[in-house]
Order: structure tokens, then sequence, then C-alpha cells
């Protein structure tokens, strides 16, 4: 094997893309065993051939990105922020993660100017920034990913409501996400409501009764099965096979067989 590696390698600097995808594509079948050879070239002087040991090494990532995703989102310690993160980089796997944090930690460095302490005064910040509902008869991805949210500071509901609880948290204001008849909004310690709809409005205390909270993992699940909904409705067959098979490890089982062909792994066997 270590033979057959080393002789794929001296493919990568091919002058014939086709060469060199062909050889990467054969590399890739041996992904766990492809670490030293990849660390041993990325520098390499090499220009071509550093340029795909790069790419290698980006799509490696990506895949265990995808391949632990399902694992990552169970995990209890994860923040809503780096889970949103991780949501996002599903759907557009070419992003990092540093600059989606960036853009979060200039929120954040924003928000410490106003001090959104209290619900009216968080109220008054998502205002402000401009964050805004995005349309309910309109199925975009960008809706459901942070980092499109946080740039163009529109968003589905619970999605702003994800951001603005994390700002509060930021100010050590408690506030918790609720779903109330079908709508997302936040409510703090006192009962009172803040829904991101019309502007940031506030309401006075209702009955709790038919309140659904919403924690971590739920949200986190609710925005992968946006993103394959979206997937499905855009036949987007690469993030319906790969979003779906995240959800499926979700619930438990092991794939997505339930799909009609050609979104399964495997055509299925006509039953005799």
């Amino acid at each position: 094997m270590k033979k057959k590696i080393e002789n794929l390698i001296k493919l990568l600097d091919d002058e014939n893309p086709q060469t060199a995808q062909a050889a990467m594509a054969e590399m890739l079948k041996h992904e766990n065993e492809l670490e030293e050879y990849l660390a041993h070239h990325q520098e390499s002087e090499n220009v071509l051939l550093r340029k795909r040991i790069h790419q290698l090494q980006a799509i490696i990532t990506v895949r265990r990105r995808r391949r632990n995703f399902a694992k990552i989102l169970k995990d209890r310690s994860l923040s809503l922020i780096q889970g949103l993160i991780e949501v996002h980089l599903q759907w557009y796997d070419n992003d990092s993660e540093r600059s989606i944090m960036s853009l979060w930690d200039e929120l954040l460095s924003t928000a410490q100017r106003y001090n959104p302490s209290t619900l009216e005064k968080l109220a008054y910040f998502m205002r402000k920034c401009g964050f805004t509902l995005s349309p309910k008869d309109e199925l975009q991805a960008d809706y459901f990913c942070l980092g499109p949210v946080l740039e163009e500071l529109v968003g589905a509901d619970f999605m702003l409501c994800s951001v603005a609880r994390e700002i509060a948290a930021s100010r050590g204001l408690e506030v918790r996400i609720i779903r109330l008849l079908g709508e997302f909004a936040l409510v703090d310690g006192e009962g009172k409501i803040l829904t991101p709809k019309n502007g940031w409005q506030l309401i006075q205390q209702t009955q709790t009764q038919g309140w659904d909270f919403w924690d971590n993992e739920k949200l986190l699940k609710l925005a992968s099965s946006m993103l394959f909904l979206f997937a499905v409705s855009s036949d987007s067959f690469r993030y319906v096979t790969t979003i779906g098979e995240s959800l499926i490890q979700l619930a438990g089982d092991d794939d997505i067989d339930f799909l009609p062909y050609p979104y399964t792994t495997k055509e299925k066997e006509e039953k005799s």
C-alpha cells in the first residue's frame, strides 16, 4: 500500500487535471492511511503538488466533519453557536469556522456597547442591527445557516431567536426559546416575551400553558432538517444524501434507504 500511495502522489502534479483528479480519487479510497504522506508533502516547494495535497486535506476534513456531525450535535456541552456553525458547514463546506466566528465576535463586540441586559434592551439592539424575519413563503438555505444570517441579517425565526438568546447570554441575561402558536420567540424569567416578528415586538406575560421550550439539540435538528428540506426541494443531490445521512444518525438509524433512488446510497432491489 505504501508503494501505491507514493506512486499516486507522483501523479498529483501532472499538468493534465484529469490524471491528477483520478489519482486523488484513488487516494481517497485509502483515506485512513494518507495522513502521514499528506503531512510530509503539504509544504512542498512544488506549487501544483502542494495545491492538490491541500485539496485532499480539505476533502478529508469535510468528510470527517460530516461523519462526526451527528455525534457533535448530541454533545450536550456544545454551545448553540458552535452547533449552528457545524450545521452551516454541512451546507457551505468550503467556508471556515474561523470566518463565521469572526462575524460572531464582531456582533458580540457591538452588543457590548449597547449592553442588551434586559429584554427591552435586547429588542432595541436586534432592531438597531436590522435583524429581520425571512419571508414565510420563501425557502432558502441561507435562512438556516449562521454565516448568511449574520452577514445579511435575515433568517428564519428560530435562527434569529438563537442569535438573540446567545447575545443576551453574553450580557448576563437569561432567556429561553419557546414555540408558541407555531412561531418562535424568547421569554425571560418574568414571563415577558420577545418575538422577532413586527420589528422585535415585546409581549406582556401570557398564560404559560401551551409553551413549548426548545433546547440546543432541538434547534440544531430543526436547522439541519430545514436544510434537508431545501436540498430535496431544489434537487440538490449531494446535500440530500449527506445531510440526510446525518439526520438519520441523529435519529439512531444508519442509512437513508427509505428515500427513493437515486437519493439512497444504493438502488433498492425489487421484492420478489
